[in-house]
Order: structure tokens, then C-alpha cells, then sequence
């Protein structure tokens, strides 16, 4: 009867002391999102919530490999040394996103009741991965900035890190005779 009690005590202690390394610790605090706006239309396609081990500061740091036919950006959290997203750029064909494999639909994200005003434009910033790096001479900051106001995250988010910056980042994965229909913004932010 002694083993069997011992037997038993064991296997709890196994179970509550499950090492699953997919699990986050549920009392970090630390998370970033990525917001996926469509470039034209500036309509908010979905996003992903990524959550980290904590850490007091916030870098996006890059590796880019032009494409001379077959190119790549990689964004990373300098910091914790993670990837933030990881996506093709194809001269005179379309890439893809690799990373994050998936986002959550629009319908997923919570909405509030009213949008909240834009942000100074200072408080933008606008993702170099390269010295050539594409960006538009005019941002339309007030039609991107309206498509994700009304989001639940970004209000929370904003209000837990109010001196953070709205990184924005424009992934073009069809460059050469690039197709603007195919390229998105992507609108990083920090808890």
C-alpha cells in the first residue's frame, strides 16, 4: 500500500511539474503584436499576438537578402534574439510570408466603442531593414491609423506602453514590376 501511495504522489508531482516548452508563462506581461493592414485599401486584415519572456526594452533588428531573383526580410526582437516575422520578396513574382505561419482573422480581434484619435506622427517609426527599403514619399498615417483605432489590443496596448513606438513596417513580397495590390502594412506593437 506504501508504494502505491509513493507510486501516486510521483506521478502528481510529474504532472504539476510539466516542462512543456510551448507553454508561456502566463504571468509575463511581455507581448507584441503584428497588425496586417492592406496597402490600397488600408483595410485591417488580421493580425498575431506573439507572446515573449520578459525583457525592459523592445529593438527590431533585420536580416535582408536583396532580391536579385529570390530575396527575404527578416524582423527580429533584438533583445531576446526571436523572430517577428520572415516573409519572401520575389523580383518580378510574389513571395510569401513564412513567419508568423498564420494570423487570427479581423473577426477575431474585440472592437471598443469609439476609435481612438491618431497618434502624434513622431510616435511612428517606420522599419529600415534596408537602406533601399520601400516606403511611399507620402504615408497615409490617418487611413492606416483608422483601420485598427477601433481594436481592443492596440487601446490596451497603447495605454500599458504609452511612450512605445508604432513601429510600421511595409512588406512588399513582389518588387521589380511590383504589384502595390499584393504589398501590406504591418503595424508592430509593444505591451
Amino acid at each position: 500500500m506504501r508504494n502505491l501511495i509513493l507510486l501516486f504522489i510521483f506521478t502528481i508531482t510529474l504532472i504539476s511539474c510539466n516542462n512543456d516548452d510551448s507553454q508561456i508563462d502566463k504571468n509575463t506581461t511581455n507581448s507584441v503584436v503584428l497588425l496586417k493592414v492592406d496597402f490600397l485599401n488600408s483595410t485591417f486584415e488580421g493580425g498575431k499576438e506573439i507572446v515573449f519572456p520578459e525583457t525592459n526594452t523592445f529593438t527590431i533588428t533585420h536580416t535582408y537578402h536583396p532580391p536579385g531573383d529570390f530575396g527575404s526580410v527578416q524582423l527580429y526582437y533584438q533583445e531576446l534574439n526571436q523572430l517577428l516575422f520572415d516573409g519572401d520578396i520575389i523580383w518580378m513574382g510574389l513571395g510569401d510570408v513564412s513567419y508568423p505561419s498564420t494570423i487570427d482573422l479581423p473577426e477575431t480581434f474585440t472592437t471598443v466603442n469609439s476609435n481612438l484619435p491618431l497618434p502624434n506622427l513622431n510616435q511612428f517609426k517606420k522599419v529600415m531593414y534596408d537602406e533601399f527599403a520601400y516606403y511611399p514619399d507620402t504615408i497615409d498615417y490617418s487611413s492606416i491609423w483608422n483601420s485598427i483605432s477601433n481594436l481592443e489590443i492596440v487601446n490596451n496596448y497603447l495605454n500599458s506602453n504609452p511612450n512605445g513606438k508604432i513601429n510600421l513596417f511595409l512588406y512588399t513580397p513582389s518588387v521589380g514590376i511590383g504589384n502595390p495590390a499584393d504589398w501590406d502594412w504591418y503595424i508592430i506593437l509593444k505591451n
